[in-house]
């Protein structure tokens, strides 16, 4: 009958571990009929914290209270764990984009600097009389890029 009244099941496993199986619905029916009940108290403080029913609680079953207590601390800690970690990821990834920032400086200013020595040694090249044919040959211009080179030479 205690079990039927509790709205619980229990399963033996071995003799030092049993299962009980709560079914929570029917405990929140059940506690409406007997609030004084301790375990039902307990159900209602799993099943929602935060609600009314629980304020009521609290004022008597001051283990419930200081459970409340608890779990609001441990909230807490793992909000301010959680904006910890959004730091650091930001930290990461600020880092990251300012790495891949000075990577892709040095790559566009290699190459700026292989095509400002490509439009030197055309330079000479020209002064020297050099075909065009010739200068594409050496430098790996374009017919138009020498062109160009040579009008602003001039």
């Amino acid at each position: 009958m205690a079990n039927k009244r509790r709205k619980t099941h229990t399963k033996i496993l071995t003799d030092k571990l049993e299962i009980h199986i709560i079914e929570i619905p029917k405990a929140i029916k059940e506690y409406r009929n007997n609030k004084g009940n301790e375990v039902l108290q307990w159900m209602m403080f799993l099943n929602e914290p935060e609600s009314m029913e629980v304020e009521e609680i609290m004022k008597e079953n001051k283990e419930i209270e200081q459970a409340k207590i608890t779990l609001r601390e441990l909230s807490e800690e793992e909000e301010n764990q959680r904006i910890a970690e959004l730091r650091e990821k930001h930290i990461l990834d600020t880092q990251d984009i300012y790495e891949t920032g000075i990577e892709r400086g040095r790559i566009e200013g290699e190459k700026k600097g292989k095509k400002e020595e490509k439009i030197n040694i055309t330079k000479k090249l020209l002064d020297m009389n050099v075909t065009i044919e010739k200068i594409i040959e050496i430098t790996g211009l374009t017919k138009e890029e020498i062109e160009k080179i040579k009008n602003e030479n001039k």
